[in-house]
């Protein structure tokens, strides 16, 4: 399936509200401070800063997780997700696929802010 970059924006700014809405107040004021961005694809750095891979990375969080964080942290970790268009279109059929992969990848890298490893995250269905 095929979406333009600007509908797959609106898809994640709607999605991104979505699951911040359905989060416990406390764990919704911390996620909201993560910005989520749409790209194309990863950038090689971002690749590799992943562990390697190739370019059907979904999504991936860039900063330091909460329960890796020490004090003074928080005023020079600029926490992001980013989350990958044509990767993400490329595993879906149709568009409620497309919105369903969107939201499982975003709560993936929110469970990796939150400090989850890959493992963890796999275990609960993420």
């Amino acid at each position: 399936m095929r979406v333009t970059p600007l509908v797959f924006e609106r898809l994640v700014r709607e999605t991104t509200g979505q699951v911040l809405a359905s989060l416990p107040d406390d764990l919704r004021e911390k996620a909201a401070l993560v910005t989520v961005i749409a790209a194309d694809r990863a950038t090689r750095a971002q690749i590799d800063g992943a562990g390697g891979g190739g370019d059907d990375l979904l999504g991936l969080y860039e900063g330091v997780s909460l329960v890796d964080r020490r004090v003074g942290d928080s005023e020079t970790v600029a926490d992001s997700i980013t989350l990958y268009r044509i990767p993400l279109m490329e595993s879906c059929r149709t568009m409620e696929e497309l919105r369903g992969e969107i939201r499982i990848t975003l709560l993936h890298e929110l469970g990796h802010y939150f400090g989850f490893e890959e493992n963890e995250l796999e275990d609960r269905g993420l």
